[in-house]
């Protein structure tokens, strides 16, 4: 009895050796992964699921970033804060210390915004939430052959996004949805899926910042309230 179990243990070892050896290595389930379309759906779900069930999961600080936002009666002046209230999106509510103004999303565009509390002892973030972020293709880089780039669009923008006096006033959105942008080196293949932990949520324009602030880089004529 003892060597039939003995054999069937060797067996079982032996097949357990074949089946690794047969294996696909690390690399070659990356590119597979790649081939096969996976790896695009892969990246496109999460971030869809980052976005936390808003149509729009694309989004950037407003003015201050901090949830009430409140601003000095100068600053909301500048042509920046006025192209968010002419457009509908923000608009000036009670509470506001003295000399400060305080603003919060219309009702009819609160569902362009999200707040975040990523640190319990600080106050909430406040984003305006302005595109999808659509995954258009990836492809392996790097001497290990299991390194992630891949490129993206933003689309569904709403229509206040194309209004003169916003696309004045932060001229991140015109390149931000009109180009095709690249994350690279960032997902590396780890234990059968592809990491994306790591993966920003922001996009980099050079010279430019991603957000709706109240003075920000990348304006040919910045409000003159902004050199002061």
């Amino acid at each position: 009895m003892s060597d039939g179990r003995d054999l069937s243990r060797g067996w079982a070892l032996a097949l357990a050796l074949l089946l690794a050896a047969c294996a696909p290595s690390p690399q070659e389930q990356a590119r597979r992964s790649i081939e096969s379309g996976q790896a695009v759906a892969e990246i496109q779900a999460f971030f869809d699921a980052r976005a936390q069930g808003l149509p729009l999961g694309q989004c950037a600080a407003v003015l201050t970033g901090i949830s009430p936002v409140e601003i000095s009666q100068r600053t909301a002046q500048l042509d920046t804060v006025r192209a968010l209230v002419e457009a509908g999106l923000m608009e000036e509510v009670p509470g506001a210390p003295a000399g400060e103004v305080r603003l919060a999303p219309t009702a009819k565009a609160a569902h362009w915004f999200r707040q975040r509390t990523r640190n319990p002892a600080l106050p909430p973030s406040i984003e305006l939430c302005y595109a999808r972020r659509k995954i258009t293709r990836a492809w392996l880089v790097g001497e290990d052959g299991k390194t992630l780039n891949f490129a993206y669009r933003l689309e569904g923008a709403p229509a206040w996004t194309g209004d003169p006096r916003m696309r004045a006033a932060f001229p991140f959105l015109e390149p931000a949805l009109s180009q095709e942008m690249v994350a690279t080196g960032i997902a590396p293949w780890r234990d059968g899926r592809w990491y994306l932990d790591l993966a920003d949520e922001g996009i980099t324009l050079p010279g430019q910042d991603e957000g709706f602030y109240a003075c920000p880089d990348g304006r040919e004529r910045p409000d003159p309230g902004c050199g002061d």
